[in-house]
């Protein structure tokens, strides 16, 4: 149930997948986006992952987080075992939230907060993992070699969000002090039923722009016309599509007053 407006345009697409609703994703933190950082030394803070916390006396770091993947916006000295990230985000019009979405690419492991919540964590114990802590496994980033970021989808989001200001607070962690790499560059992405002007439209790499409208229907490769009738189910319009070759497109424009 979409209106359209003076030169608008609705794309469609025949694929009989049969998706009827339109989502609206948006990147709240993004690569290359400034955080606050501490390379720990000892245990830091236990309020360090709060949205109340002081951190001005961290470090500032554009992300991503690592050395020797040659991804680094912020490289970090060889051997480094733990890293603590912060960043704040806006939020507003929770009622329409109906995802919200960390990618991770790391190497190797990390726990992620909001607000104080933890939200996703991979490869590493403890609740919390001490700053020393090494991590279950090896883990190799992703991204450069081409590949994408882990997802995880964050369950029950309005527990923890608030409108305005909040912060996401991420500890990563590296094997050992000898590994040869290291690698955090979080994304974390929200899709909302309706419009909103939150954050950046989503990098390619996240592959959340890609949620357009389907008929349930599918048009044949030999021989098929389409109907367009208004809501009293007359016949305003109709176009025959035959034999339409593959990558070839085939429409009608009409100017009208």
């Amino acid at each position: 149930n979409i209106s359209l407006a003076t030169n608008q345009y609705l794309l469609l697409w025949a694929s009989s997948k049969d998706r009827a609703n339109i989502s609206y994703a948006t990147t709240l933190v993004n690569q290359g986006d400034s955080f606050r950082y501490l390379i720990p030394s000892s245990e830091p803070n236990s309020n360090w992952k709060n949205i109340n916390f002081d951190d001005s006396n961290w470090i500032q770091g554009i992300s991503g987080f690592g050395y020797d993947d040659g991804d680094d916006a912020t490289i970090l000295p060889n051997g480094t075992l733990s890293i603590y990230l912060r960043i704040s985000f806006e939020m507003s019009n929770l009622e329409s939230l109906s995802s919200l979405i960390l990618d991770m690419d790391y190497d190797d492991a990390f726990v992620a907060y909001i607000n104080g919540t933890e939200v996703a964590r991979a490869n590493i114990n403890g609740n919390p993992p001490a700053y020393n802590s090494g991590t279950l496994q090896d883990h190799e980033a992703l991204m450069y070699t081409g590949g994408n970021p882990d997802r995880f989808v964050i369950t029950n989001p309005n527990n923890f969000l608030i409108d305005g200001e909040n912060i996401l607070s991420i500890q990563g962690h590296n094997i050992s002090n000898t590994s040869s790499d290291f690698t955090v560059i979080p994304f974390l992405s929200a899709v909302f039923t309706s419009p909103n002007n939150l954050g950046v439209i989503p990098p390619e790499i996240l592959g959340l722009n890609s949620d357009n409208l389907h008929t349930n229907f599918k048009i044949s490769s030999n021989s098929e016309t389409l109907f367009l009738s208004n809501a009293n189910g007359d016949i305003v319009d109709q176009l025959t599509v035959e034999n339409l070759p593959p990558d070839t497109s085939y429409g009608v424009s009409v100017a009208t007053n």
